[in-house]
Order: C-alpha cells, then sequence, then structure tokens
C-alpha cells in the first residue's frame, strides 16, 4: 500500500467519523433546546444541569470538529505501520487539502521532525 491510497483511505473514513459526530451534536443540541424551551419544569434540577453540560460539550464537539473526527478516526482506524507513521505526522486540518499535497505536507514534517531530533 502506498502512501496516497492510504491517505484518500483516511480520509474517507475520517469524513465519516465528521458527517457522524456532527449529527450526534446537533441532534444532542436539537433535544436539549426543546427541552429547555417546551418542559424545564418536567425534569428535575439535576437532570437539567446535566443536560446543560451535555450541550456545553456539543458545542464545543461543534467547534473542534476536525479534531473529534481525527482522534476518533486515529483510535478506530486499522492501525499498521504505514498508518501509524501517517497518522504521527498529519494534522485534523489536513481533511480539507487534496491527498497529493497530503503526502508531501507528511514528507516534510517528518523531515522536520528528524532535523529536530538530531538539534536536540
Amino acid at each position: 500500500m502506498d502512501e496516497l491510497s492510504a491517505i484518500k483511505s483516511m480520509h474517507k473514513e475520517q469524513r465519516r467519523w465528521r458527517l457522524a459526530s456532527m449529527l450526534s451534536f446537533v441532534v444532542i443540541l436539537l433535544v436539549s433546546t426543546f427541552i429547555f424551551v417546551v418542559v424545564p419544569r418536567e425534569f428535575s434540577g439535576i437532570f437539567i444541569q446535566g443536560l446543560m453540560i451535555l450541550s456545553m460539550i456539543s458545542i464545543v464537539g461543534l467547534v473542534f470538529l476536525d479534531r473529534v473526527s481525527f482522534q476518533l478516526n486515529k483510535k478506530f482506524f486499522k492501525q499498521d505501520i504505514m498508518h501509524e507513521y501517517l497518522f504521527t505526522h498529519s494534522k485534523p486540518e489536513d481533511i480539507h487539502k487534496d491527498a497529493d499535497i497530503v503526502v508531501e505536507l507528511v514528507k516534510d514534517r517528518r523531515a522536520a521532525s528528524q532535523k529536530q531530533k538530531k538539534i536536540l
């Protein structure tokens, strides 16, 4: 397996995680907003506070959606030497770039990392 096809498969899987995360965060926000607006007195205070915390976590998750999807992809994607190398030297925002460019960026980042190790 070459780096380009590995990057393409990683990006495909990260897009899937990004969509699933975004949908779950939006559903959580919609349900909690409905509960806050329509039936706030039907539930206990502790439940409402927990729901508020869950809503805040969902908003933070939406703000950092690329990082969340990258971490989920890193955790659940098949781990072999090639993918471990690519995950080590890639960044969450690389999903928005072309795969050819990402391959070059990974090579440059690895070279910079090797240079940094030599300096230290």
